[in-house]
Formats: structure tokens, sequence, C-alpha cells
């Protein structure tokens, strides 16, 4: 009797077959998740963002004599925001915030869009002076310097889970 060396060709292809199944069912649900954690680090990073305003200007951060709000860049540049997040771009959202060029000591505002909307995120984020993050999808956000207001078709946000 012959001892065997090796599989044969139908038990490698069930082997395939079985991997493929299974991979068809994971990848969905990993690209799924993906995406809902990258929403959570958006809202994470609104949250930042809305407490170092406040910080930036309660401490007078620019040291001008002004207690004004700051853009993302002024935040990111006093160390109150890690760099990555100073530089607009975080975990497949695009971040912007900046002050109201009317008052800047009295309003600010922020928003997050996915970077790839449907890849990175299917939400769309924003923030103002009173400090909650809203939520709308299908659309971009622009950023509101003027009223500093959400839009009329924003929902509270929370992390998904």
């Amino acid at each position: 009797m012959r001892g065997r060396l090796g599989f044969t060709l139908i038990e490698l292809m069930i082997v395939i077959a079985i991997i493929a199944i299974i991979a068809s069912i994971a990848i969905p649900s990993l690209l799924s998740a993906r995406k809902h954690g990258q929403e959570a680090s958006a809202i994470a990073s609104l949250r930042t963002v809305n407490t170092q305003e406040v910080l930036f200007r309660d401490g007078d951060k620019e040291q001008d004599g002004n207690q004004d709000y700051g853009m993302l860049s002024e935040l990111s540049n006093t160390g109150l925001i890690d760099s990555v997040l100073g530089s607009g771009t975080k975990q497949g959202y695009l971040f912007q915030a900046g002050y109201s060029f009317t008052t800047s000591e009295f309003l600010w505002f922020a928003v997050a869009n996915p970077a790839l909307p449907g890849s990175t995120g299917d939400r769309y984020f924003e923030v103002a002076t009173a400090g909650v993050i809203y939520y709308t999808t299908g659309k971009t956000l622009p950023m509101d310097t003027s009223t500093c207001l959400a839009p009329n078709a924003a929902n509270p946000a929370t992390p998904i889970k």
C-alpha cells in the first residue's frame, strides 16, 4: 500500500469553495464595521473641536487681546488638537472649522464630510457654538460661518453601536 503524499483535486476545490463562502459573508460586514467606526471617529473628533474651541477662546490662545474662536489650523498650531485633525483629514473624513466672520467672539461652526461618500461614511456631521453635533445623509454640508446654524433637515448625532 502506498502512503498519500498530497490532496486530491476534489479536496482542494472543496476547501477553496468553503473559504470563498466565508469571505463573501465576512467582507461586507467588515466594510460596514469600518464605515461605522469612521463615523464614530468623526463624531469624537467634532467633540474634541467643540471642547478646544472653548479653551481657545477663553484662554485667548492667539494672545491678541481678543477672546475669539479659532480656525482648525489655529487650534492645531496652538496644540489644542492633534496635527492629523488639524490637517483637515482624519480617518476618511474631511474636517473644517472656523469662526463667524461677523462675530468671531460669539459664533463658530465645524463640519465633517466623508472623503468618499458611501465608502468612508454615509453621514455628514456638523457642530456649532451650542455644542450639539448634527448629521444629515446624502449631501455635503457647507461651512456656514455667517449664521453658524444647523440646517433644518439635520438630526442630533449619536455614535453607531
